[in-house]
């Protein structure tokens, strides 16, 4: 049994080159890590309680009162 190999640049069954990755493939990567980076600073603004108001906040002792 013979093995025929192909030879050439598309020896890998895709037409790209295999130096830089296709454009679409990029695009579709920056986009998934821009939307993941608005939901992490989303998240942030969310959950970080901001700085405390000094006049409404009680101390626990006088809330015993």
């Amino acid at each position: 049994m013979t093995e025929v190999r192909k030879v050439g640049p598309s020896a890998s069954g895709s037409g790209y080159d295999d130096v830089k990755p296709p454009w679409r493939m990029m695009i579709f990567v920056i986009t998934i890590f821009l939307l993941t980076c608005l939901a992490a600073l989303a998240f942030v603004l969310t959950t970080y309680p901001g700085e405390s108001d000094e006049k409404s906040a009680t101390p626990a002792t006088e809330q015993a009162r």
